[in-house]
């Protein structure tokens, strides 16, 4: 659903300091992580929240939210390992596109402590920075900050919420 539709005479876009926005919404129902919500740009993927609770379906022609959609389906049936949907991060600090960049190496099925990915971007002191830069991800999975664990072992924190997390690491040792 366009922005304009829910604000009308916007004519297609808002105006919020330098950045002209379209953003469109899909909402869609994952079979394995339930209702999800995507926003894009017109230069990719901005957000992506998991829903607690049903709620209808909202369709898109937007092509980058078609795309991420798809994208999502073949990563829950084990298919694909890695996304080429634009995402639009652009209102992140550098600090956080460094931590979030540096994620994305963390291959399928991989895991990283929050302590490795500190060190990763050459700032091996900055583990709680690291963890509250990853809890800042708008695009979760796309993004894969799932697989960042703690050092112990254990899960760790993840803003979706832990089910949420504990579904994604099962998907990517399934396959």
């Amino acid at each position: 659903m366009a922005v304009s539709a829910l604000l009308p005479g916007t004519e297609n876009h808002l105006r919020t300091g330098y950045f002209k926005l379209n953003m469109d919404t899909t909402i869609v129902k994952m079979p394995v992580i339930g209702y999800v919500k995507i926003t894009a740009s017109d230069k990719g993927v901005k957000r992506i929240s998991f829903l607690k609770k049903k709620v209808k379906p909202v369709t898109s022609s937007n092509p980058i939210l078609t795309k991420t959609v798809k994208e999502l389906e073949l990563y829950e049936q084990g298919k694909l390992k890695t996304f080429s949907v634009p995402v639009d991060i652009r209102i992140l600090t550098d600090f956080t596109k460094r931590v979030l960049n540096a994620v994305k190496k963390a291959g399928y099925g991989d895991l990283i402590t929050y302590s490795q990915l500190a060190s990763a971007i050459k700032n091996k002191n900055a583990v709680r920075a690291v963890g509250n830069a990853l809890g800042k991800n708008p695009v979760p999975i796309i993004i894969p900050c799932h697989r960042v664990i703690r050092t112990d072992g254990s899960i760790g924190g993840y803003g979706p919420g832990g089910n949420i997390k504990k579904k994604l690491l099962r998907i990517e040792k399934r396959y």
